[in-house]
């Protein structure tokens, strides 16, 4: 079976991607699936933190030729294993053929061990983040009712739109007071962008503000672990099993990491 994969970016830092990609990826192991997690952040690589891991090797070590790509995998949760990308991932679009051969190969390899592989890149908009989010499947944008995270998520858009790389693509609300505030959220901008990019971006569901999330990184624990009986938990929950159903995957010819790895070297 062909490796899921999704990427997770927000216009602006701290509205909670990272936590909503570490949940999603337990909610994905909850239900069984095997998850590779990417922390493709290049300025805030943390995620193995919040599973209270260290990690001493990253892609760029691979690309030097001093790790395998099964030498930096470090298991941090039933079902869910992580790879740091570090400075390795400024450097995935810059690969000679040899070394890009021999990185797609190495991905390649993992595709009959993982359901997903879920891309936690870095914040805002750069050239490593359209490239990455050309190249995913499923393509997410986390954001708050903030006014500053609103302008930032439409900056990406229409960056994406310009690139004509628009096609599945969600806004998750995050942090909001309640999911008739979630989607009235995702109206006011999808009205936006269909005004004026005229497209529509998805809707999954949204996920209320809830301050276990926040303690959960002060104990080096995700959220879904230390409480599974909060609305934001269940909400997740519900976003996931919606992603799990989504028509991109049943596309044909693009369901592989050897597709997004290479992707990228195009993009």
């Amino acid at each position: 079976m062909d490796t899921r994969v999704i990427g997770i970016a927000s216009g602006k830092g701290g509205v909670g991607k990272t936590t909503f990609s570490i949940n999603l990826a337990l909610q994905f192991a909850a239900m069984g699936k095997r998850v590779l997690l990417f922390d493709a952040d290049l300025g805030m690589a943390n995620i193995h933190i919040a599973f209270n891991k260290s990690i001493t090797k990253s892609l760029a070590n691979v690309i030097d030729g001093r790790a395998t790509l099964e030498d930096i995998i470090v298991n941090v949760h039933e079902n869910i294993d992580l790879i740091s990308g570090g400075s390795g991932v400024e450097r995935l679009a810059d690969l000679n053929a040899l070394e890009s051969s021999a990185i797609v190969q190495s991905f390649s390899s993992l595709e009959s061990n993982y359901d997903y592989m879920i891309v936690d890149m870095s914040a805002g908009i750069t050239s490593q983040v359209i490239a990455f989010m050309a190249s995913v499947q499923l393509k997410i944008i986390v954001g708050t009712d903030e006014l500053s995270s609103i302008s930032d998520a439409y900056g990406i858009i229409k960056v994406l739109s310009m690139k004509q790389i628009l096609s599945d693509l969600v806004y998750i609300p995050n942090r909001v007071s309640s999911p008739i505030t979630g989607k009235k959220l995702y109206e006011n901008l999808n009205y936006v962008t269909n005004k004026f990019l005229n497209h529509d971006i998805e809707f999954i569901g949204s996920i209320t503000e809830d301050p276990i999330y926040s303690r959960a990184w002060q104990a080096d624990n995700p959220a879904s672990i230390i409480s599974k009986n909060t609305n934001a938990s269940a909400e997740i929950n519900k976003i996931a099993r919606e992603i799990e159903n989504h028509q991109v995957f049943n596309t044909p010819n693009n369901n592989s990491l050897q597709f997004f790895l290479t992707g990228i070297q195009v993009n």
